[in-house]
């Protein structure tokens, strides 16, 4: 549970940073998930069955990063954010999808994760934490093809204060899903 913690948070991290890092560090998260699996395969084989999602988010995002910043330095601006926004709902979807599928798994477990109160309370919290997402990413939609209008100074301003709830509810999310991860290595520290 050491290595999905981290992962979670660099996996549904959403940051523009520019020339892809924010992809970079999506594709850093999922080698955490890869590391995740291999510490809770001793515990649950069947997690195994999460490694193709954690590839997928992997090859995601080096190539997003790969195609943003190759469409920066070409300038055609239409281009770049087509592939900026499908590339951050893509990315973000399979993540979003290796949680769920991780959360289903701990919840039919509940002795993996030793804490399944917390579980509750985190699995509530995700969801809440999606549906911000969701108006992030069409705010980050709207701000990107309505440039210079008033739609687009409206999106923006909904996309900070989305960004900005969005970041609490990660935070909320990572710190529950650290008092799981405390639950679990000393439920099995055998």
């Amino acid at each position: 549970m050491n290595f999905f913690t981290v992962g979670f948070l660099l996996a549904l991290m959403q940051l523009d940073l520019g020339w892809g890092v924010g992809y970079i560090i999506k594709a850093a998260g999922a080698l955490f998930l890869f590391g995740g699996i291999a510490e809770l395969m001793p515990f649950e084989k069947s997690i195994v069955k999460h490694r193709p999602l954690a590839a997928m988010l992997l090859l995601a995002g080096a190539a997003s990063a790969g195609a943003v910043f190759g469409l920066s330095k070409l300038g055609h601006n239409t281009a770049y954010n087509i592939a900026g926004l499908l590339s951050g709902v893509v990315t973000t979807a399979i993540a979003v999808l290796f949680f769920r599928k991780l959360f289903a798994l701990l919840k039919e477990r509940p002795d993996l994760a030793a804490n399944e109160a917390e579980l509750r309370r985190l699995s509530a919290r995700f969801d809440r934490m999606l549906f911000v997402t969701v108006l992030v990413l069409a705010a980050d939609a709207l701000n990107r093809f309505t440039g210079g209008t008033v739609v687009a100074d409206a999106a923006g301003i909904v996309m900070v204060v989305t960004k900005l709830t969005f970041y609490c509810f990660l935070i909320s999310c990572g710190l529950s899903l650290n008092k799981i991860r405390q639950s679990f290595n000393k439920a099995h520290s055998a």
